[in-house]
C-alpha cells in the first residue's frame, strides 16, 4: 500500500503514541487505519522503544497471513522533559547519543574504522530481524 508524503510524515509520527498490543494504529483524523500494533518493545536496558504494526488484528491473524509490517522506533526523548523521564533522556542522550557522537568525532581521525555499535542500536537490530523473522510473507 502506498502513503502519500504528508500521510508518511503521519505515521512516522505515530512513534510518540502510547499504543497498546491490538490497539488500530489510524491516520487521516483517524479515517484511514495502517494497521494493528502486534508488539510493544519498551526495553528499559537500552532505551529502545518500539511499535510493531502489522495489516491484520494480531487477536485473530496468524503472522502467516500477514503481508504488510511496519516498525516504528521512537527517537530520543526530548532533554526538556528531564523533570518528568529522566531515566529515558540519561538512555537516549547520555548511553546513546554520546556514543554516536563519540564514534563521529572518532572516525574524522580514523576515516575506514567501523566502531561499534550503541546498546540500543543492538536491540533494535534485533527486533527488527525478529518482526522479519514471525511475519516472513
Amino acid at each position: 500500500m502506498g502513503y502519500s508524503d504528508k500521510e508518511n510524515v503521519d505515521i512516522a509520527q505515530m512513534e510518540y503514541r502510547s499504543y497498546k498490543e491490538g490497539d488500530p494504529v489510524k491516520i487521516n483524523n483517524n479515517g484511514t487505519t495502517i494497521g494493528y500494533v502486534s508488539k510493544v518493545v519498551n526495553d528499559k536496558k537500552t532505551g529502545e522503544q518500539a511499535f510493531i504494526i502489522t495489516d491484520g488484528d494480531p487477536k485473530v491473524q496468524k503472522p502467516s497471513e500477514v503481508n504488510n509490517v511496519t516498525v516504528l522506533y521512537q527517537g530520543s526523548t526530548s532533554p526538556e522533559k528531564i523533570g518528568s523521564q529522566a531515566g529515558e533522556v540519561k538512555r537516549d542522550w547520555w548511553d546513546n547519543n554520546k556514543q554516536i557522537l563519540n564514534n563521529i568525532e572518532k572516525s574524522y581521525k580514523k576515516p575506514n574504522t567501523i566502531f561499534d555499535p550503541t546498546k540500543q542500536m543492538k536491540s533494535s537490530a534485533k527486533t527488527l530481524n525478529s518482526a522479519m523473522d514471525k511475519y516472513s510473507n
